[in-house]
């Protein structure tokens, strides 16, 4: 087998049960927006049914997930509990998902014709 340049390493089969439970919990829209929500900071969970506006067990039960994951932190202040970003690789990790979303939707629209060439084919 002829190696590729910079290629990766296998994985073992417990690594790619530990990466699989990351994207698991990365790949639920409802984490992603809290995720989204707890990028601008820290937030306690009615912050966050406010700013998401799903309901108060359901951010609960999300949290517990991305908790569990090690991607959120949590602390208590009183009865309230505060969580934030733990894992900076998820920041980074949207960032990238993000720009390679980007560029592959640009580079979509730009193989489109213009607009302007649709009412000229009378459509």
């Amino acid at each position: 087998m002829t190696r590729k340049r910079d290629q990766h390493p296998l994985l073992s089969p417990q690594a790619l049960e530990l990466l699989s439970a990351r994207f698991r919990a990365l790949s639920d829209p409802t984490r992603l927006r809290i995720l989204n929500n707890l990028m601008q900071g820290e937030c306690c969970v009615s912050d966050l049914v406010e700013s998401t506006g799903l309901e108060q067990p359901c951010v609960s039960r999300h949290l517990i997930v991305l908790r569990r994951e090690g991607i959120l932190a949590r602390r208590a202040e009183g009865n309230r509990a505060y969580y934030s970003i733990e894992d900076s690789t998820v920041t980074r990790l949207f960032g990238l998902v993000c720009s390679g979303l980007s560029e592959r939707l640009s580079d979509d629209l730009d193989a489109l014709p213009d607009a302007r060439g649709w009412r000229g084919a009378g459509i």
